[in-house]
């Protein structure tokens, strides 16, 4: 086993047994009086040799084989003896007499983490990755809090095996699936796989717009819009959909969803949702400039499209669009106008926004069914 991996299993000791550190007060008198220690129950006895032990591994120093023996010695049936042996003979680059160890310790029971971890780490070297995720399937049922570690989720999805392997486990809805979907400490490199991968399993784990809620808020927070998307769409069905464009009739304008249009009303500007089934946006505006009223973030490839949209009501052309990185800015109309399908240019940046803007007139305007037309293209919609 790699030094990286045997310091990991000397941090998960450290995380399960710390909580050894207190114990009885005949424990601690004990130590002060050795005298004392026949009168301290065999439990406490382990207890204080499993404490010595995580001390010794923690500070790097001498004594740690010598306290996970005695612990042994206290305590012949409780796992976590040879589990904290197994974890000094690690630290001590002993890999063979550490390998036996953590085999005595898993002989005693399954609920040890770092014998899981342990053998997690032994079944990835061996290309097993079915025994890998038994391994963590295992660990993490008895302590679902591990999930936020992503070097176990990691290992696994770096290949189609190991990725197929979890799928398979999260459709059971186990324990740590929402540690697993909604734990994000991870890089951006882990998160964006993760999306992907859970993207291309949905005909396996049917996991569900709720469930899949969080991961996709995290990934347009960070601008993966692509990821996001392809994850919704997998997931969520109708709820998703929205290759170009998300909520092109505006039937989801003022939910929560991560996708969809932004309101940008100020003062001298309205935005309000008409009707019920078939809901129409009405607009108006006693700005003396042009004003942003509505925006979303999208994902398009280099190119030129046009975008339309149903437009009624006082002057029709009042109504433009644009399409920016990052920051929306005020179209000059050379494009022509939604009304007539106005020509923009995409650069294919990460962070496009498209943005609706409403010129200075009177009278209110009504806008729906906003779709993109790439330039060229044989067929093109706002959905996939």
């Amino acid at each position: 086993m790699s030094m990286p991996a045997a310091r990991l299993w000397v941090t998960l000791a450290l995380l399960v047994f710390g909580a050894l550190v207190v114990f009885s007060g005949l424990d601690r008198y004990s130590e002060h009086q050795p005298g004392t220690a026949r009168l301290v129950p065999q439990p406490f006895q382990a207890n204080a040799a499993r404490v010595g032990a995580a001390q010794a591994i923690s500070q790097q120093g001498t004594g740690a084989t010598r306290y996970a023996a005695q612990s042994i010695d206290a305590d012949p049936l409780d796992g976590r003896g040879p589990a904290f042996l197994g974890t000094a003979k690690l630290a001590a680059g002993d890999g063979a007499a550490a390998g036996k160890a953590f085999e005595a310790a898993d002989r005693l029971g399954l609920r040890e983490p770092v014998v899981q971890a342990y053998f997690f780490d032994e079944a990835l070297a061996s290309d097993d990755d079915t025994e890998a995720a038994r391994r963590l399937d295992i660990l993490l049922r008895a302590h679902p809090a591990m999930a936020s570690i992503d070097y176990f989720f990691g290992s696994l999805e770096r290949t189609a095996e190991g990725r197929r392997e979890l799928a398979s486990r999260l459709a059971g809805d186990p324990v740590w699936s929402a540690a697993y979907l909604e734990a994000f400490r991870s890089d951006d490199a882990v998160l964006r796989a993760r999306a992907r991968f859970l993207a291309e399993a949905a005909d396996e784990v049917a996991l569900g717009c709720e469930q899949i809620g969080r991961m996709v808020e995290e990934l347009v927070d960070r601008n993966y819009l692509a990821e996001a998307r392809g994850l919704a769409s997998a997931h969520c069905g109708a709820s998703g959909r929205g290759e170009w464009l998300a909520d092109p009739r505006f039937e989801e304008l003022g939910s929560e969803s991560a996708f969809g249009w932004r309101r940008h009303g100020s003062g001298d500007v309205r935005i309000a949702v008409v009707g019920e089934s078939d809901k129409l946006v009405e607009l108006e505006s006693r700005a003396g400039v042009t004003r942003l009223v509505l925006s979303q973030p999208v994902v398009l490839e280099p190119g030129e499209y046009r975008i339309f949209a149903r437009v009624s009501g006082s002057e029709a052309g009042r109504v433009l669009a644009s399409l920016d990185c990052g920051t929306t800015r005020r179209p000059g109309g050379a494009g022509g106008s939604l009304d007539r399908g106005q020509l923009v240019a995409s650069s294919g940046c990460a962070d496009e926004v498209l943005g609706i803007w409403l010129r200075p007139g009177a009278g209110s305007v009504r806008i729906d069914d906003i779709r993109i037309e790439r330039v060229g293209a044989q067929s093109a919609s706002s959905t996939p």
